[in-house]
């Protein structure tokens, strides 16, 4: 059939045809005009969204296909699905993953080339200690900065934190109270309302995710305190779609430990709490009931659930955070001053799956400094595991076997905060209703040059 590209021709290749066509002669001559609507729609949602954006200009009938919420969704499955990691044709494994970090007034955008991350059957098995292979380094491609201050048109911008990252948009609290959720690659922005009651200087605990049932996007912003003796939580949810919020109090045996942000997985958001009641100084620290634990906070149906600690976290745990490895839940804690141990949830909810992965030392190996606070990202396929180190502002990949770091990026950016994320086309104002304002930025965003980089990075250890 003429409209019909060749059997034995890959559609990724007819992709790079397209991209490729006004600058080199083609070895098959694939035009759009040979092409039917619904093949050349199966070749755009295999585009990055890069590309897609500067086709919107080829035709009036390709810009209202990519601006179009069926093929915005359609694309974001088929980047999800592919997400986190991707064999290509020529074998190459390549990650599409971005870290996203938070200064004063930009955010940061690392593309790295990355091994594939492991899956959640591989990453349940026990960390390699095979040395990684030149072919599997992982190398920072570029940095993108976005000027977030200047794209709300907020020039005074002192601190921006990264609440999360869901569908290609990001939750930005900006000076502590003002939020936006923000699409870095299309640069839309979604401003949001401000809670009836924000008090400047108080820790709130912030989550973002999406609500699959209702095609909704939420925050929900927690804080606690204590009232005769008892714990009392008050979650303020934002949904995307009514663009407001409502307040839930409920007396609850337990508060948030410290000023994170909630680990998203399997539809939920989770926190590490401290349960149990206040006591009174006479008990004394023997008598102290407090235990850890992990609450978990459903976005569809609103509810908190429980998960247990591997262990019954006495008053001695040392609790270093949740994160998300391999598709399982993960926990970090120093048991008694020693190394971190590394935790996997191999069957979610399930106290006797929790296993120790891997352990990382409580020093660097070279300078002896405390590791500090820590996020880790994602398992690599040859076992070592992508790391951010807050306190050192650094970016690293810890190797278990050898239990050495190197280095990837190294930057002074002055954030704690740190996400991942994947480029969609998705808007703000696909969930928003059509009142609320959406801010589309035309600015570009400033991409330094990869080996300009890599030359500014310390020498990797």
């Amino acid at each position: 059939m003429r409209g019909s590209p060749p059997a034995n021709i890959p559609n990724s290749q007819i992709a790079m045809k397209m991209e490729t066509s006004s600058s080199s002669s083609s070895s098959f001559p694939i035009t759009s005009k040979d092409l039917p609507c619904e093949i050349i729609e199966g070749i755009l949602l295999q585009l990055p969204v890069k590309s897609l954006l500067r086709f919107k200009c080829v035709s009036k009938s390709w810009l209202n296909l990519i601006s179009d919420h069926k093929f915005i969704k359609s694309h974001l499955h088929h980047s999800t699905k592919q997400h986190p990691h991707h064999d290509n044709n020529d074998g190459d494994r390549i990650s599409n993953t971005h870290l996203m970090l938070s200064s004063t007034t930009l955010i940061h955008s690392l593309h790295l080339q990355l091994p594939n991350a492991r899956t959640k059957q591989e990453a349940e098995a026990p960390a390699a200690a095979a040395p990684t292979d030149a072919d599997d380094a992982v190398v920072l491609e570029s940095m993108v900065e976005y000027p977030v201050a200047s794209t709300v048109r907020r020039p005074a911008v002192k601190d921006i934190k990264i609440v999360g990252s869901c569908n290609g948009l990001l939750c930005l609290v900006l000076d502590f109270q003002h939020m936006i959720i923000y699409n870095p690659s299309t640069r839309h922005v979604q401003e949001v309302p401000n809670p009836e009651e924000t008090v400047i200087g108080r820790d709130y605990f912030y989550g973002f995710g999406y609500d699959s049932r209702n095609e909704d996007c939420k925050i929900v912003r927690a804080t606690s305190s204590s009232r005769d003796g008892n714990f009392v939580t008050q979650l303020d949810i934002f949904t995307l779609k009514t663009n407001s919020w409502r307040t839930k109090t409920k007396t609850l045996p337990f508060y948030f430990m410290s000023s994170v942000v909630g680990t998203l997985l399997n539809g939920a958001l989770h926190w590490a709490v401290r349960r149990g009641i206040n006591i009174s100084p006479s008990d004394g620290d023997d008598h102290d009931p407090r235990l850890f634990g992990i609450v978990t906070f459903d976005l569809i149906e609103e509810t908190y659930k429980e998960i247990p600690l591997p262990c019954d976290g006495d008053k001695h745990f040392s609790f270093y955070g949740l994160g998300v490895l391999g598709g399982c839940l993960s926990m970090l804690h120093s048991p008694h001053g020693s190394d971190y141990q590394v935790w996997l949830m191999k069957e979610y909810g399930v106290k006797a799956s929790w296993s120790v992965f891997t352990t990382i030392p409580q020093k660097m190996e070279d300078t002896k400094e405390y590791m500090g606070l820590m996020s880790l990202l994602c398992v690599l396929k040859n076992g070592e595991i992508l790391m951010m180190l807050h306190n050192h502002k650094k970016v690293v990949i810890y190797n278990p076997g050898q239990r050495k770091f190197r280095t990837i990026f190294n930057w002074e950016i002055g954030s704690s905060q740190v996400a991942l994320y994947i480029e969609t086309l998705v808007s703000p104002k696909i969930y928003a209703p059509s009142s609320s304002p959406c801010i589309s930025s035309r600015s570009r965003a400033d991409v330094r040059n990869p080996e300009k980089v890599r030359k500014s990075l310390l020498r990797p250890q």
